[in-house]
């Protein structure tokens, strides 16, 4: 296993502007201490398969591109530390714990099962065994991000953050929506919270006017990377992005389907108008 963390600066004659991008669950380093009853290809069907590379071009725009390299479903980097699935360790968990829907249906910090339904070990996860997933994947996540946030803003007074994500098609039983087709794009800013909210209207405009179904804050709202750096007040601004996966994707196969290269074009035109909209902000 390699660093839990890859960072692509903007490099050459390239300006740098205070944007950021952040890929958390495109990873698919399995570790060797995972020790799941579940083949990988079906644990791969809970990451954004291919959102890094879709995403990854932006340093070329003057960007910051971070992208976790491990997977989700070992340890959530979207997820507070206080996601704590209880039932699921071998003995008292020592911090607070957040029972949010999420941590029940077996997708908080750790996920214990997969679309909620499928159990991904046949044992309980120690206490010991989260806190290094904490201590060596979770945390170098969150501190390369920060870090990456905080020295833009110190140099522009400002910072837009991109949170790159993919969605199943449809929602099941056990999700917000229930067993539905789902818009093309969903942007979560959770409720208007965490970013401008004529940044939010900018992304959702230029979606719209590609042709493409736009949702906001349902039945992704942003979790807990727009909620812990949106903070619009210190310009800090955070925003959602979710691509449905039918747009780019055979869900299954994890394979690119005959939709990648036109989704990728309508990303990569999104990513420069959205560098040109920070550029005017400067």
């Amino acid at each position: 296993m390699g660093e839990p963390v890859i960072i692509s600066r903007p490099t050459g004659g390239t300006d740098n502007i205070p944007l950021v991008y952040d890929s958390p669950h495109s990873g698919y380093d399995y570790p060797d201490d995972m020790n799941s009853i579940v083949p990988n290809k079906i644990l791969r069907q809970t990451e954004d398969a291919f959102i890094d590379a879709l995403f990854g071009h932006v340093s070329v725009l003057g960007a910051v591109f971070l992208k976790a390299t491990f997977p989700r479903c070992y340890i959530d980097p979207n997820r507070s530390t206080e996601d704590i699935q209880v039932d699921a360790l071998d003995g008292p968990w020592p911090g607070p714990v957040n029972n949010s829907i999420k941590v029940n249906r077996g997708a908080g910090l750790t996920f214990t099962k997969i679309q909620g339904e499928l159990e991904i070990y046949d044992r309980k996860l120690s206490v010991a065994e989260v806190q290094h997933r904490i201590d060596a994947y979770w945390q170098p996540y969150h501190t390369a991000l920060n870090n990456e946030l905080d020295r833009l803003h110190s140099l522009f007074g400002q910072v837009w953050h991109i949170n790159c994500h993919s969605m199943p098609a449809k929602g099941n039983e056990h999700s917000e929506d229930g067993p539905v087709e789902r818009a093309d794009f969903v942007l979560g800013d959770r409720d208007g919270t965490t970013c401008a909210p004529e940044f939010t209207q900018f992304v959702a405009d230029f979606l719209s006017g590609r042709g493409y179904d736009v949702a906001i804050n349902w039945p992704m709202k942003g979790v807990e990377l727009v909620r812990k750096h949106g903070r619009p007040d210190e310009n800090r601004h955070s925003l959602q992005i979710e691509v449905n996966r039918r747009l780019y994707m055979h869900e299954t196969e994890i394979t690119q389907n005959d939709l990648y290269p036109e989704t990728a074009l309508v990303l990569a035109d999104m990513n420069a108008e959205i560098a040109n909209f920070v550029r005017g902000r400067l």
